[in-house]
C-alpha cells in the first residue's frame, strides 16, 4: 500500500512543499471481545434495586415497630386508659400531680404509662422521621431506634440518680421524688399533645418537613416549659429558695440538653 505525506517548509519568502511517498503493508485489525477490557469479574448493580430494597427494609421495621407498640398498647389499655384523666387534670392543677403521689394504685398506673410514652417517642420518631434523617446522615432507620431507646434510657437513668442525689444532699426525699414522678406525668403530656402532629405524616403525606419539624418542636418545647413551672412549685412550695431553684435548672434540666446540642453539632 501506497503511503503519500506532506512535508511544509516555510521561510519569509516562499513556502515548499516536499511530497514523500514509500510502500507500506497493510496492516490487519484484530477485533477483541469487550470482556477483554477488564480483567476481573465486574458487577453492575441496578440503583432502582437497591432502592426498592431499601425501601423493604423501611417497610418492615416500621411495620415490626409499629406491631410491637400495638401489642404493648393492647396489653397495658386498662392502666393507660385509667391515667389519662389524671393526667389532663395535671395540666391545669398542680394539686393534680400531689394527688397522683398519695395513691400507690394511681402512682402505679401513671408509672407503666409513663414507661409506654418513652417508648413511644423513638418508635413514632423512627417511623415519621427516620428517612429524612438517614438522607441526611445516612444512618439507618434501625440503627436511629436503638440511638434514640438508648438516649431515653440513659436520660432517665441520669435523672433519677441525680433527684436521688438531691434528695439524699438536702434530707428531703419526698421533695425531688416529687419533681421526679412530675417528670413522668409531662412525658405522658407530651405523648399525648405530639400525637396528632406525629400521625399528620401518615394522613397528610405532603406536609412540608419544616413545618412538621417545627409543630412537633413547639409542642414539646410548651410541655418542657410547663413541666419547669410544676418543678418550680414543687421546690419552692417545700421552702426551698429561689437560688437553689436556678442552680437546679442549671445543673440538672439545662446542662444535659446543652451536652446533648453540642454533640449534635460535633457530630455534623
Amino acid at each position: 500500500m501506497t503511503v503519500r505525506d506532506t512535508i511544509t517548509v516555510t521561510d519569509s519568502l516562499y513556502s515548499r512543499y516536499i511530497v514523500l511517498e514509500w510502500e507500506r503493508e497493510a496492516e490487519q485489525s484484530t477485533l477483541l471481545p469487550a470482556d477483554s477490557l477488564w480483567t476481573g469479574t465486574v458487577v453492575l448493580q441496578n440503583p432502582v434495586i437497591s432502592q426498592r430494597e431499601g425501601m423493604q427494609e423501611q417497610s418492615f421495621l416500621d411495620s415490626a415497630l409499629i406491631m410491637i407498640f400495638t401489642l404493648l398498647t393492647i396489653y397495658f389499655f386498662r392502666e393507660i386508659l385509667v391515667t389519662l384523666p389524671s393526667i389532663i387534670k395535671s395540666l391545669v392543677s398542680y394539686k393534680e400531680h400531689v394527688r397522683i403521689e398519695e395513691k400507690l394504685s394511681a402512682a402505679t398506673q401513671r408509672d407503666v404509662t409513663a414507661l409506654m410514652a418513652a417508648i413511644y417517642f423513638p418508635v413514632f420518631l423512627t417511623i415519621t422521621l427516620g428517612d429524612n434523617i438517614a438522607g441526611y446522615s445516612g444512618i439507618q432507620e434501625w440503627i436511629q431506634f436503638l440511638a434514640a431507646t438508648g438516649f431515653v434510657l440513659v436520660y432517665w437513668i441520669f435523672k433519677s440518680f441525680i433527684l436521688s442525689f438531691l434528695g439524699w444532699v438536702t434530707k428531703n426525699k419526698q421533695t425531688f421524688g416529687l419533681v421526679g414522678k412530675i417528670g413522668y406525668n409531662h412525658l405522658i403530656m407530651a405523648a399525648i399533645f405530639s400525637t396528632p402532629i406525629l400521625l399528620s405524616r401518615f394522613f397528610i403525606p405532603d406536609i412540608e418537613f419544616s413545618l412538621f419539624s417545627k409543630l412537633l418542636t413547639y409542642c414539646i418545647l410548651a410541655i418542657y416549659a410547663l413541666y419547669l413551672i410544676r418543678v418550680y412549685q414543687a421546690i419552692i412550695s417545700n421552702r426551698f429558695s429561689h437560688i437553689f431553684y436556678i442552680l437546679y435548672l442549671c445543673s440538672v434540666e439545662f446542662l444535659p440538653i446543652a451536652l446533648f446540642i453540642n454533640f449534635l453539632l460535633s457530630y455534623q
